[in-house]
């Protein structure tokens, strides 16, 4: 099993979803399904992590989009890819793929579509076969706007919280703001450059602040600029705007009034998340993914509520108030690990690699001694496929085939000889199933994966026993091919 993953998104950007990736990565590394990745390289740009596989591949360019499908699709079939996974919106021509959905933005607000970026998001999400998405919201949106996408086929998997978010003692908190000059207590804002992120909100009523001259603001992340307007509801207080690591960032929570988020829509929240993790008070907007991440840990207004949000950052203050939303944002930050999202995605990629099979409601295996093929096994698949094929839930089952010990094509020539001989036979109808599938080589993860989807094992006389051995798996039930037409879906 092969699954590559483009690291485009760390050649064109160095934010959240890049840390995402990383931190996956990272968790990766350390198990064995790094042993099924391939990491396409763009240029270079990629983390070199210890424990993953690269594969040093040509800059993205958002001019040149269909040469890069078919470079896309080069490198996956040199690699032998089973599936392709993408860190933002690129895409092969076939090689089956999943989708990583990190929010609908540019849908719910309204976007250009024509916009590259924009275009190949689309093409990408068509091309899909299955979907991750990062918040339940998303995933919801991503059905709504995509309502061909069947909710069945998108896996959730929230975000995590890297564990240098942790609440910082007053020491390092008085030597961060020592290097930054803030001698007052502050509001934090981050990445409130994007006119959906509402930085206004906070502006407007921070200006309503009676002492708002006691008060300092932090505003860090890239994009954010003051405007007059904004520099007028600050008058008397310092802004500063900094660009800050994760360690001076959970220092920046840690010793921040709160963090105030007046977010339209969020296709998780990450700083939410790392904020109460870093014992900060969060003041927000209880819109799209923002209450998944915050739960009951934080100070909900409205988006357009001035009043609200002024009336919250003076309720913040109050030490009963703090005292009740500090340990209730550590203990929901406890729910979020990358290490829990990490392995949601390995699973669902698994998973991802087994659409081939055609799984259905009932999914039976069977293990023929292809070695005894001449002699004795043709007759008895013969009798395992007309018993299913004459099955009353036939329409609902798919047969799977081990076909370890032969080729594929001794494989397929054996299979079509006995589905031949079946269609001569009088009042036999196949058009609605069954299916019938040759599994070919799956490695142990993919056999973990498949177990619990399996009805039962259809017994033969002649059993490729080594390959059974290999599985050992007592959980899948036995059956006899002369009890197959009392098994139902009951």
């Amino acid at each position: 099993m092969v699954i590559v993953i483009d690291g485009v998104f760390f050649q064109l950007y160095r934010t959240g979803i890049a840390r995402v990736w990383r931190s996956l990565l990272e968790e990766w590394a350390v198990s064995n399904f790094a042993e099924c990745i391939v990491v396409f390289d763009r240029a270079g740009t990629a983390p070199k992590i210890p424990g993953i596989k690269y594969r040093t591949i040509s800059p993205y360019d958002y001019n040149a989009t269909d040469a890069d499908r078919e470079m896309l699709q080069q490198v996956c079939d040199e690699e032998g890819a089973d599936l392709f996974i993408s860190t933002y919106y690129t895409t092969p021509l076939s090689t089956p793929s999943v989708f990583m959905a990190y929010d609908m933005i540019p849908e719910v607000l309204g976007a250009n579509f024509d916009e590259p970026m924009w275009r190949e998001k689309h093409r990408g999400i068509r091309h899909a076969s299955a979907y991750i998405s990062i918040s339940e919201n998303t995933a919801c949106d991503l059905v709504k706007f995509f309502p061909q996408i069947h909710s069945n086929l998108v896996t959730v998997a929230h975000c995590g919280v890297a564990n240098n978010f942790s609440p910082a003692n007053l020491v390092e908190v008085n030597c961060f703001k020592s290097k930054y000059g803030i001698s007052k207590p502050y509001f934090i804002l981050v990445g409130a450059g994007s006119g959906y992120k509402n930085a206004n909100l906070f502006f407007q009523a921070f200006a309503k602040l009676y002492s708002r001259q006691g008060f300092e603001i932090v505003c860090t992340g890239s994009g954010i600029l003051l405007s007059p307007e904004f520099r007028d509801c600050t008058w008397g207080s310092t802004v500063h705007m900094l660009q800050l690591s994760d360690e001076e960032l959970t220092l920046a929570y840690s010793g921040a009034i709160a963090l105030v988020y007046p977010s339209k829509y969020e296709g998780f929240g990450m700083p939410v998340l790392e904020a109460i993790a870093s014992a900060c008070p969060v003041i927000t907007c209880p819109n799209s993914s923002i209450p998944e991440v915050a739960g009951a840990a934080a100070l909900y207004v409205n988006d357009d509520d001035i009043d609200g949000l002024a009336d919250a950052l003076c309720e913040v203050q109050k030490p009963k108030v703090r005292d009740s939303l500090i340990p209730a944002g550590l203990e929901q930050a406890k729910n979020f690990s990358w290490s829990k999202m990490a392995k949601i995605v390995s699973s669902a990629l698994i998973e991802a690699t087994l659409f081939r099979l055609n799984l259905k409601e009932i999914n039976l295996i069977i293990f023929p001694d292809w070695s005894k093929l001449e002699e004795f096994l043709g007759l008895e698949l013969l009798e395992v496929i007309r018993a299913i094929a004459t099955h009353p839930d036939k329409s609902k089952m798919t047969l799977l085939v081990d076909t370890t010990n032969i080729s594929d094509e001794d494989a397929d020539l054996a299979l079509s000889s006995v589905a031949m001989n079946l269609l001569m036979e009088k009042d036999l109808d196949v058009s609605d199933g069954p299916e019938i599938v040759a599994i070919g080589h799956l490695n142990e993860i993919q056999w973990q994966a498949l177990v619990p989807y399996l009805r039962a094992r259809i017994v033969l006389e002649n059993e490729n026993k080594e390959a059974i051995a290999q599985i050992a798996s007592p959980k899948i039930p036995l059956v006899q091919i002369d009890s197959l037409s009392e098994f139902t879906n009951l």
